[in-house]
Parts: C-alpha cells; sequence; structure tokens
C-alpha cells in the first residue's frame, strides 16, 4: 500500500463529516468575528502562549503587563505543532483554504515575540513536521511525484537565531511515520508491510544511514484483503529504550474505529512487542513518563470521542492497569507533570452520546484531573454543566495549570490555577479562542500550545 493512500479512506470520511457538520461554517465565522482579548493583565504567567482563534494564530508573553496579543495569520487556516525546544520558535501548518482537511498545508515558523514569520518550504507538508528535542532543527516529509507516483522526501533543516534556514538532508520517505529520538541525532522509522516484507522498525541516522532494523510482525497475508500495515503515531520513551505506537490495518475506514497498541522493547529486539490495549491511532493520547517508567494511554474503540475511552497505564514490562472507574466516564489528553515525583493530568468527563450543537460544549462538566503517584486521583479543575475543559499544560514545577475552557463546541477562554497545595480561584485570562472539533470530537490538534520559561 502506496505511503501518500493510507489516510485515504479516513481522509473521505473527515471531509464528508466536515462538510456535515460545518454546513453553516460561513455563518460561524461571521458570529466569531469578533478577536481574542487579555481578560486579566494583573497576573504575571511566565510562560508564551500561542492559540488560534477563527483559523487565524496569534501569540501572547503571559509576562507582559500590557496583555498585548500578537496576530500571526491574516488568511488561511493556522494549524498549531508545538514550541521548538528552547521556546524561541513556533512551528505551524498554514493551509491555503478555509480547513485542514480538503487543502494544502505548508510549514511555517515564527519567533516567539511574533516580529518574524517565515514558511520553512514553498512545497506542501505530507505529514505532519516534528521538533527535534534537542536543537532546533525540524523534520517534515513533502511529495515531489504525482499521487498515482508518489515521490516523498523526508526534510531536516536547523533554523538559526534569526530565523534563517539551514537544509541538513534530505532522504527518501520510504516510511509510514517517523519520530525522533531523545539524543536528537537519529531517527526511528516505520516500514509499513508489503508481501512477503514484515512491518519493521528502523534506526537511521539523519542522513538516512541505516543503524539496525527491528521487524515487529510476520509478514502479511496480503491475499486475504486486510491486514495490519504499519506502526504509526511513534512515541519513544524519553531514555530511548522503548517506543510505543499504533498498529494501523491497510485500510483507512477500520483504522479509523481503533487499532492495536503496542509497546516493543528496543533494547530486546528478538522479543515480540507487548500489546497493551486498542484504541484511536492519536499520538496526543500515549504520553511517556519523564522517567519512562509508565507509559498512559487511552483505550477504547470506535471514532467517537466522547464514549469508551479510558484511561490506562502500562509499566515497562507491559503489565497495564485501568485507572478509569468504568465507561461511565470518558478520559482524553493525558499529559505528566514534567517535575518528580510525576504526576499525571488528563481530561475526564461524563460519556456523552456524540451530537454537535454549536452552543453547547462535546462533553458537559468536562474537568482536568490528576493522578498522583501514590494512585490518588483528584478534580483539579472544575466549571459549569455547560463548559468542558481541554489541554492541560503544566508548569515545570508542578505549580501552575493552563487550560481552555470551553463554553461552546467550537469558542472558549484560557485559564490560570494552581495544583495541588498551590490549588486558588481560576484565573480567565484570554477569552474568544476558537477552533476546531476535530475527528469526531477528539480536538487534535489542540488549539493552545504553551511553552513555560
Amino acid at each position: 500500500m502506496p505511503v501518500n493512500r493510507k489516510w485515504g479512506k479516513l481522509i473521505s470520511l473527515v471531509v464528508l463529516l466536515v462538510v456535515l457538520v460545518t454546513a453553516n461554517g460561513e455563518a460561524k465565522v461571521a458570529a466569531q468575528s469578533q478577536g481574542p482579548e487579555r481578560v486579566n493583565k494583573e497576573i504575571n504567567v511566565p510562560a508564551k502562549i500561542a492559540f488560534t482563534s477563527n483559523q487565524h494564530l496569534f501569540l501572547v508573553d503571559g509576562r507582559d503587563a500590557s496583555g498585548k496579543i500578537k496576530q500571526i495569520t491574516k488568511d488561511g487556516y493556522a494549524e498549531i505543532v508545538g514550541w521548538s525546544p528552547d521556546g524561541k520558535w513556533l512551528l505551524f501548518v498554514k493551509h491555503k483554504g478555509n480547513d485542514n482537511y480538503s487543502t494544502p498545508g505548508y510549514v511555517w515558523i515564527v519567533s516567539a515575540d511574533g516580529s518574524k514569520a517565515v514558511q520553512v518550504d514553498e512545497r506542501a507538508v505530507y505529514e505532519r513536521p516534528k521538533w527535534s528535542p534537542k536543537a532546533n532543527e525540524l523534520a517534515y516529509t513533502v511529495n515531489i511525484g504525482s499521487n498515482e507516483e508518489p515521490r516523498p522526501l523526508l526534510i531536516v533543516k536547523d533554523v538559526q537565531d534569526y530565523g534563517e534556514l539551514a537544509l541538513q538532508s534530505t532522504t527518501k520517505a520510504d516510511f509510514a511515520d517517523f519520530a525522533w529520538m531523545p539524543d536528537g541525532e537519529n531517527m526511528l522509522v516505520s516500514l509499513p508491510a508489503e508481501k512477503n516484507k514484515p512491518m519493521t522498525l528502523a534506526l537511521r541516522t539523519l542522513a538516512g544511514k541505516p543503524l539496525a532494523a527491528y521487524p515487529i510482525a510476520e509478514p502479511p497475508k496480503v491475499e486475504e484483503g486486510i491486514y495490519l500495515w504499519a506502526a504509526t503515531g511513534l512515541k519513544v520513551s524519553p531514555d530511548g529504550k522503548a517506543v510505543a505506537y499504533f498498529v494501523r490495518y491497510n485500510s483507512g475506514s477500520l483504522s479509523a474505529d481503533g487499532v492495536p497498541i503496542q509497546r516493543f522493547d528496543l533494547t530486546q529486539p528478538g522479543k515480540k512487542p507487548i500489546e497493551l490495549g486498542t484504541g484511536l491511532a492519536y499520538p496526543d493520547w500515549l504520553a511517556w513518563a519523564p522517567n519512562s517508567e509508565q507509559l498512559a494511554f487511552i483505550d477504547g474503540t470506535d471514532r467517537i470521542a466522547t464514549t469508551n475511552k479510558q484511561l490506562k497505564l502500562a509499566d515497562r514490562a507491559g503489565k497495564v492497569k485501568t485507572v478509569s472507574p468504568g465507561p461511565i466516564v470518558v478520559d482524553t489528553y493525558p499529559v505528566w507533570i514534567p517535575k518528580a515525583p510525576y504526576s499525571l493530568l488528563f481530561t475526564r468527563g461524563l460519556a456523552t452520546p456524540y451530537s454537535y450543537d454549536p452552543k453547547k460544549v462535546m462533553v458537559p462538566e468536562q474537568g482536568i484531573w490528576r493522578r498522583s503517584a501514590d494512585g490518588a486521583e483528584q478534580q483539579v479543575t472544575k466549571g459549569e454543566a455547560n463548559t468542558a475543559d481541554y489541554y492541560p499544560a503544566s508548569s515545570p514545577d508542578g505549580k501552575q495549570l493552563l487550560f481552555l475552557r470551553l463554553d461552546q463546541a467550537e469558542h472558549g477562554s484560557l485559564f490560570v490555577q494552581g495544583i495541588g497545595e498551590d490549588a486558588d480561584k481560576q484565573i480567565e485570562l484570554i477569552k474568544d479562542i476558537t477552533g476546531d472539533i476535530g475527528y469526531y470530537a477528539n480536538y487534535l490538534p489542540p488549539w493552545v500550545s504553551v511553552y513555560w520559561e
């Protein structure tokens, strides 16, 4: 199955969904014409914040008492990727049309103060670009061929102090997905299964030199039609010893309802991967603890993100613990607090049948929860019956929390509050943040990205 077709059926479904859900898109944009506003200018938040509103990208420095918000894009559709390791640059994708499904996207970076935006490549991006974990280097793929005869390339560029771009390498992208290794020196790529060829993980240098290959399955029986095709959503543990991923089928529609989640020990290549569960193939729903001891993931089938999604934890041996109280709730978006003893933040609300109403949130009363290292759980944020909280972003010391509180399906405000012993009242920081509910209300990609100082 060609690399460029692995999302084919899924994208068709997404486009159909967007047409149905946002048929009144022009009316919605007109109704949301009011720009974002810094509500509280007195509180000092030591963070750089990127967010979207009315399809455009905005930046704000939480330490700036003036509360000035800088608009970065004024046309197209902006999709946030994330901050560089040093927080000097924000990576984003800009689509020429009014959505991120049916129009091509292009890789851009913008300086943290908003003074300089640079288009990284004139060619449309093929997959989501990724920062190096160690340096201001980014990697992305482009297709220099056609849809019928694709020729995908992996491009690695260095972002220098003033936004100059230096090409580091250009190699053939013969893989289904890639991930930076924690050292920033090598990449782990996923080679799809073919007739007489198994799914394989391969370790390569940035220049494409092979270092190791790890077959993770037997060759598929292609004559049966449907088979496990490739590992995607690769998440390498911080110590570089293991990788978690989703195993997609060679059918986009089948993969959309849930795929196997596996963990592979890179230090013991002779052992088979451990299957942890089944879930939707969203890398944002896989999260390694900073010490690599645990993997948090969201388990549950059915493409709808408002029901049947449960938080689970896997230890180094692959032993899985279910921490969700059951199908009565829906869990998403696990994020670890960086400081030991490594508490886990995640969103939790009452499971809700999927029903889109632009004036209502998708999961009423959803809040941010914290699971401490000892296993104790407590609700950190609590709104009203008609609100839902998303995108927990903890400060490095685990004392402050930024999060998005929705009051409508595609509208909300950024709040700040303390965590644990430092808990205090919730303060609205920025209002009129907007975005898309994503594929069946997964709220991905995120509307907000935070770099704590």
